[in-house]
């Protein structure tokens, strides 16, 4: 039996996508943010997980966002935003996954 370890993957992404990427929940992004996540997803889904998207915190459920004109959804046309962490399990098929 082999097993595999679970790797992972760390991008910056606007804070607004949170609810989208972890809970599924579009109800509070504008056509344009769905339309750019939605490019996201399409540009990462063979190399991650998406259902897989946590953002590190404390105890209290606090994380750290901070304003970036340059974040991991600039070349998709994402202006600058509010960006935290996220963090995403690799698929082992990716060329991201090290062996």
């Amino acid at each position: 039996m082999t097993s595999s370890t679970i790797q992972t993957y760390s991008l910056r992404l606007p804070d607004f996508w949170a609810s989208a990427l972890i809970h599924g929940d579009y109800s509070g992004l504008e056509p344009k943010e769905e339309k750019e996540l939605n490019d996201f997803i399409e540009h990462w889904q063979d190399d991650l997980y998406i259902n897989t998207a946590i953002i590190p915190s404390d105890e209290n459920a606090y994380f750290e966002s901070h304003f970036m004109k340059y974040h991991d959804a600039s070349n998709l046309g994402v202006l600058a935003c509010d960006c935290c962490e996220y963090i995403f399990e690799i698929n082992p098929k990716s060329s991201l996954y090290s062996n």
